[in-house]
Order: structure tokens, then sequence, then C-alpha cells
């Protein structure tokens, strides 16, 4: 082929897709979607023996990746950069026990809800804490960036916050004796006893319940759209719930799962 016309082919090529195009074009022209995932929130998302990410929120990327017809690449990040990879757009969607709150909202964009996450306030024998009023003049340790940190923050404003990166960090933290009183889920509190520290952490009680979606960049209609219509029929065909039942040994709350209306149930 004549130089001149691989140069106008390669031009051809580099122009096909408008510049104007929305994200899900260039989703699609690409072939590929870039979901970012931490590792540090299991059972959605952890390492596994061979260093390999798995968890629910895995499964998940995959699942919407095929339904959307391109390969997944997965983006590692840690916890406190799923806001930041989407504004800097090094990732197109976050799949990685995004908790829907105000202060996101503002930032970023959310689908609806594909799954809900429970926090707890978490410490040892003989702690006896049953709301967020014992939490006064209390030293909490949390992960930052969290929406579990934010409600902490706003409802014990007195208790002193010890933060970490990651939530690896945050049970090391415990062991090291660097605060009593944890507030992460349950999942995290279990692998800090793992660790076998000399004061296994109890549950106290449930700080708050969070609804878990996919994020995404402000100002992509086409995109939410389709994520959107993707959960919703998801969740009504069970798939989702099926992925969340493997992962968390228990069924999605009836509320995540949207109704069906009557007249598509003719």
């Amino acid at each position: 082929m004549h130089p001149r016309t691989i140069l106008l082919t390669g031009l051809a090529l580099l122009t096909s897709l408008p510049a104007n195009a929305d994200q899900l074009s260039r989703i699609r022209h690409a072939g590929t979607v870039r979901i970012a995932i931490a590792g540090a929130v299991p059972p959605f998302n952890f390492e596994n023996g061979h260093k390999e990410l798995v968890g629910s929120d895995v499964e998940t990327a995959n699942l919407l990746a095929r339904d959307l017809g391109v390969r997944l690449q997965i983006v590692r990040i840690t916890n406190s950069e799923r806001i930041s990879v989407l504004q800097e757009q090094q990732a197109d969607l976050v799949v990685s026990a995004l908790s829907i709150t105000p202060e996101r909202e503002r930032l970023i964009a959310f689908s609806v809800p594909y799954a809900r996450i429970a926090v707890v306030i978490a410490a040892p024998h003989p702690h006896k804490l049953s709301s967020m009023l014992d939490l006064s003049n209390k030293t909490i340790g949390a992960l930052a960036a969290s929406s579990n940190l934010a409600h902490l923050r706003k409802n014990a404003p007195n208790s002193k916050v010890v933060e970490y990166p990651e939530n690896d960090k945050l049970g090391m933290g415990y062991i090291s004796n660097e605060f009593e009183i944890m507030t992460a889920p349950e999942s995290v509190v279990i692998n800090t006893n793992r660790m076998n520290p000399k004061r296994p952490l109890i549950v106290q009680f449930t700080q708050m319940e969070f609804d878990v979606a996919v994020g995404m960049p402000k100002g992509e209609k086409s995109l939410r759209e389709w994520v959107n219509n993707w959960v919703v029929s998801r969740l009504r065909d069970n798939s989702l719930g099926e992925i969340y039942r493997r992962h968390h040994g228990q069924k999605l709350p009836g509320t995540i799962i949207p109704p069906t209306t009557t007249a598509e149930g003719k």
C-alpha cells in the first residue's frame, strides 16, 4: 500500500468518532470499558491467595462489560481514589462498594442502587456501645474518604477520628492500639480479628446501611441511562441477586429490587 494511502487510512480511523461523542459512544468505539475496583472491602472486592481481584463487584463488572458487548479493563485503585479516578478520566465507571452520599453526588453521578452495605461500630470488651451518642469523646478508627466516616463526623462530632487509606491499614492500626473503636463493614472487623489481636473486636451496633451503586462522571446522560437500565434489568431477572447471594451468603434486600409494573408484568 502506498504510504499516502496508509496515512489517509490512519487519519480516517482517528476521525471516525466525533470529537463531541459521549462516553458511551467512546466506550463502544474503543471496544473496552474501564471499570475501577479497589480490593479491600470483602466480599465486594478483595485479593485472593494468588493476588487476583475477586468478589461480587468483580463479577458484577464482568457481567456489565459482557452485556455492553465490550472487553473489561479493570483499573486497580485504592478506596480513597474511587471519586478522583472518574474526575481525572482514568476510568469510565466505578464498581467498588461505592455508596451513595450527598457529598459524593456533588462530584460524580450514580446509577440506581445494585446492592446495599452495612457498616458497624465494633469495640473490644468491656465496651458497651448502643448508639452514636456513645461515641462522644471516643477515639475511632475509620477508612479515609468513606461514607461511614462522613456519617460519623456528622453524628458524633465530638469523637476523635484516626483515618487510614485502606482497610488493611485500619486493621493494623487497631492491632497497634492506635484506637479502640472501629467503624467499618463487618467483613473488615472479621478480617481484623483474624489477625489475632489481644482484644478481639465485638460488633456493638449497626451504624448505618448504605445503598451501593455504579459511579460515573457527571453529565454523561447516555451512559447513565444505559447503566440504569442494565441494573434494573439484571435486578429483575435476579442476575445481580445471584451474584450477591454467592459472595455474601444472603439475599439482596427486597427494597433494592425495582417493582415490575402491571403493564410490564402482562
